[in-house]
């Protein structure tokens, strides 16, 4: 099983090179705003599969709930200064 997750974890890696690319050549901010917000929900799926490798499921899972908050928080911050407010309308 342990090797599956390895398998996993390459194959990971190179989704979020695949989306490095769309980050730095994308054609518009969203896409680029997608292509991070894809990678920071690789880097949680990557933190997991480490986890399970590593044996301690439970420190990981901690880290990878506290990265998913800042990813979310910063995810609202970012919609709210793109998007701007009602009195800039």
């Amino acid at each position: 099983m342990e090797l599956f997750f390895k398998f996993l974890l390459v194959g990971i890696i190179l989704i979020i090179g695949l989306m490095l690319i769309r980050v730095f050549r994308g054609p518009s901010v969203y896409d680029r705003m997608n292509g991070i917000f894809v990678i920071g929900i690789d880097v949680i799926v990557i933190l997991m599969l480490i986890g399970f490798i590593d044996g301690r499921e439970d420190m990981y899972v901690d880290i990878a709930i506290s990265y998913g908050i800042l990813g979310f928080l910063s995810t609202i911050i970012i919609a709210k200064i793109l998007g701007g407010s009602k009195s800039d309308r």
